[in-house]
């Protein structure tokens, strides 16, 4: 059974979650302290201490909640999806849409402040995204000219380079136009005809 959270609890830690992001926003995290998160919470370092051992304790709290969220909204479901390139994949919406109601939250954390932690287990997320969709497509007999350890390598780094570059932009194009593009880069790759190909 789960317990529920107080929703003031709640309240409470998302005041102080948003405290950290603004200061980081401004600052280096090493340089934050714990008296300014609560004042930019407007509350206090009593309070803060009730649910926080420090600020290391806050900020791995936020990253294992976001993280946990970002694995749920990706899970491969076999009925989602059909190879259509015309089609946004439902997984890259919803990964897109995740990080456009968090966009502070993941801005700080993958361009600001370049969280290494952070970054490594985003990557870990969208590889087991890619190697769940690969062996969709192996059950399907899909052919691949590449060894899979390379392909998954190399589309999980796309992914998470096109993210960073959205996020680093300021989102300049909307989740389902990303979800697209992301799609048919997957698919059919980025050209109208293959260059390559000639008759």
């Amino acid at each position: 059974m789960t317990t529920k959270v107080d929703p003031r609890v709640k309240r409470t830690k998302r005041m102080f979650e948003h405290a950290l992001l603004d200061l980081m926003d401004e600052k280096e995290y090493k340089k934050i302290t714990v008296l300014e998160i609560a004042k930019r919470s407007t509350l206090n370092r009593a309070t803060f201490y009730l649910h926080y051992f420090d600020k290391d304790d806050l900020l791995e709290q936020i990253l294992d909640e976001a993280l946990y969220d970002l694995q749920e909204s990706v899970k491969v479901k076999e009925v989602e999806y059909k190879y259509d390139s015309d089609n946004p994949h439902p997984i890259f919406i919803r990964l897109f849409e995740k990080m456009t109601e968090r966009y502070k939250f993941y801005h700080t954390m993958l361009v600001r402040e370049n969280n290494p932690y952070f970054t490594e287990y985003v990557r870990k997320i969208l590889k087991n995204f890619v190697e769940d969709g690969t062996a969709y497509m192996d059950r399907d007999n899909v052919q691949y000219n590449v060894p899979h350890d390379i392909s998954i390598a190399y589309i999980t780094s796309a992914y998470l380079g096109v993210i960073i570059w959205w996020l680093k932009n300021d989102l300049p194009y909307p989740p389902k136009y990303m979800a697209v593009q992301l799609t048919r880069m997957s698919t059919v790759g980025p050209f109208v005809d293959n260059p390559y190909l000639h008759s």
